[in-house]
């Protein structure tokens, strides 16, 4: 007897209309996306836009996808650290004091300096500013200054630090034994007035004298010498 014929397989669907439907189910899906796009609220919409540009670190004069003025400014933060929080406000302080004390005490910037270090707020005026030659008598013309000065100090709690200086050159009088008694009168001399003519809380002042113990520069000569005869008034960081 003749063999049977065996059935044949039926063809299989070629291998290209596997990718062609995946190619199809990506391309519904970003239809879809699209049209979820269109409805999103616009404000939404640029802060997504916004978030991914920070994201991606897309600089100034890059390609945009929004106006500059149309992306919205982040604000700053509300939380600062405790150090940076000290420097900012020191260094607010330090452009009012400069300003009264350039502008309503009359002071010239020769005798004047401003920085801040690692104790705060530090103002130094050379001595004849406030006094003359072996003497701890404030002079009349230092008064606008002073008065300058505690008027920029008003509603500032941190402590205030009034230190003497001296140079090397000894002095030896009845009143003034060494530099050591020189500079400490001359920084109570200074604290006495801002306490009792201008009210700041007593509490919150400090006299120290370091006599010639902590020049500036080197005392080599005259020129050198007169910058560390000083008074300075330190502002505390705390």
């Amino acid at each position: 007897m003749p063999r049977k014929r065996e059935e044949e397989t039926p063809p299989a669907a070629p291998l290209w209309s596997l990718t062609y439907g995946d190619f199809m189910s990506l391309l519904l899906c970003f239809f879809i996306m699209l049209f979820a796009l269109s409805t999103i609220d616009v404000a939404r919409f640029k802060e997504v836009i916004s978030s991914i540009q920070g994201a991606l670190g897309v600089l100034e004069g890059g390609p945009r996808i929004l106006n500059p003025s149309d992306i919205p400014v982040p604000k700053p933060p509300t939380q600062i650290s405790p150090s940076g929080l000290v420097e900012l406000k020191l260094a607010g302080l330090m452009k009012e004091i400069e300003r009264q004390l350039l502008k309503e005490g009359n002071l010239s910037p020769d005798n004047v300096s401003f920085k801040i270090d690692e104790r705060g707020l530090v103002i130094t005026f050379l001595d004849t500013v406030f006094f003359d030659v072996g003497k701890a008598d404030l002079k009349p013309g230092v008064f606008p200054i002073l008065d300058a000065l505690a008027d920029a100090l008003e509603g500032v709690k941190n402590s205030l630090r009034i230190e003497g200086h001296t140079c090397n050159l000894p002095i030896h009088t009845s009143q003034f034994p060494s530099n050591w008694e020189l500079s400490a009168a001359r920084a109570i001399a200074v604290l006495r007035y801002l306490v009792e003519e201008k009210g700041l809380p007593p509490e919150r002042l400090m006299a120290v004298g370091y006599g010639e113990y902590r020049p500036l520069v080197p005392n080599v000569d005259e020129e050198h010498r007169q910058k560390n005869r000083r008074v300075e008034i330190v502002i505390l960081r705390d």
